[in-house]
């Protein structure tokens, strides 16, 4: 529900906050800087900060391209600055060739409707296109761009420890995706995940997730993927939402339940807060993105208004970047105010309601680039609230949230 009617808040010019590992704290500032989906409305192509199209889910090569999904479009945005369609018709269906003439199904029959994108160091693009239950990879061949179906189509499940070609292997609607930086694909389902590798012959049953993953009172483990992503040194990590876990795949195969509590909803636990990955609740989680050094994930909480730093060691307390889950402290809860009623956090993330206004309604994380630079949206009935005192009115939907150096 994140990505289309809830909201978190992203502070304007800088967000600093303590992150407690044992005596030592560290301190990350960011700053925020428009990017795409120009509010005044624009053309679908050209500078991107003037370019108009929606943005669901986005991610980088190492050339600094970005691939941005939306509309069963998806566009490119070079390192110059020009955006512009680069697969995708529009129109929803199932069409390998060409990639201006593909057709995708983005989105379709996904857990709360939601898209998954992987980008591969070199330039490849792999799509989670839920629709057609198959993963499309989007790459540039000697003619110009293509897409091919990577894996799914078929009829067979694998069993623990079996192999087969990717396309003869049926996947589910819901599933996420991690590309590591050697080319293999991780494909997070329900249950466990798979291992395709770089070369696209053969698909792995990887792992099942974690016993400790399922809901009190269930005999078996049901994770919803939402989102996933890698880090440089080759670990995966594959965010749910009921249960609201994040898993954490390392470069032996192996899986681990890094953060979320796993608890059986209703009730929801009235004060979050943070603390030991695996202790804090996290509450409609929609998107993540993975620090490439693999130090940290950044978690969207829908039902929070946050987003979330997760330490990867499992055991340095998670902090609270952007809000704090707090926002019945508020005068006025920000999701209802439609406008620029929304507070400035202090430095330990709480709210203060009598604050200047300088932070932004934005409405998910939608991904990273590859150097770690994050990227989120701002609904379209929150224009008003898109205010920084330094500059004024930002002009696009889609901003750049860059981390600075301390």
């Amino acid at each position: 529900m994140c990505r289309f009617a809830l909201a978190i808040l992203i502070p304007c010019l800088l967000a600093s906050t303590a992150i407690r590992a044992g005596e030592t704290f560290l301190d990350e500032r960011w700053t925020l800087e428009a990017f795409t989906d120009a509010l005044g409305g624009g053309p679908g192509t050209g500078p991107a900060a003037l370019a108009r199209g929606p943005v669901d889910v986005l991610c980088g090569d190492a050339a600094g391209n970005l691939f941005l999904a939306g509309n069963q479009f998806i566009d490119i945005v070079t390192p110059e600055g020009q955006r512009r369609h680069l697969a995708g018709t529009g129109e929803p269906g199932l069409r390998d060739g060409p990639a201006h003439q593909a057709a995708f199904r983005m989105g379709i029959g996904s857990y709360y409707g939601l898209y998954d994108l992987a980008c591969t160091p070199g330039g490849e693009l792999f799509v989670a296109d839920s629709g057609n239950a198959r993963v499309r990879r989007v790459f540039q061949g000697e003619d110009g761009w293509r897409v091919e179906t990577w894996a799914g189509g078929g009829k067979r499940h694998l069993a623990a420890n079996a192999s087969a070609r990717p396309t003869d292997v049926a996947l589910p609607g819901t599933m996420a995706l991690a590309a590591l930086p050697d080319g293999t694909l991780l494909i997070g389902t329900a249950q466990g995940y798979l291992r395709v590798s770089p070369d696209g012959e053969r698909i792995q049953h990887g792992a099942s997730w974690p016993d400790s993953l399922a809901l009190p009172g269930k005999a078996s483990v049901r994770l919803n993927l939402v989102s996933g992503d890698a880090d440089a040194a080759g670990q995966a990590y594959f965010l749910s939402r009921g249960p609201d876990v994040v898993v954490a795949v390392a470069p032996s195969g192996a899986v681990r339940h890094l953060a979320g509590i796993v608890r059986a909803q209703p009730p929801k636990p009235h004060h979050i807060g943070d603390g030991p990955p695996r202790e804090v609740f996290l509450d409609a989680t929609v998107s993540l993105a993975a620090d490439p050094t693999g130090r940290a994930l950044y978690v969207c909480g829908g039902d929070e208004y946050d987003v979330r730093r997760i330490p990867t060691d499992g055991v340095t307390h998670t902090a609270t970047l952007m809000q704090n889950g707090r926002w019945y402290r508020a005068t006025e809860h920000p999701n209802r105010s439609r406008g620029g009623a929304v507070f400035r956090p202090d430095r330990e993330g709480r709210l203060q309601p009598e604050g200047r206004l300088n932070v932004l309604l934005v409405a998910p994380l939608l991904g990273r680039d590859h150097e770690g630079t994050l990227y989120g949206k701002l609904n379209h009935w929150s224009g008003r609230s898109q205010y920084r005192e330094d500059r004024g009115l930002l002009p696009t939907r889609v901003f750049r949230i860059r981390r600075e150096e301390p």
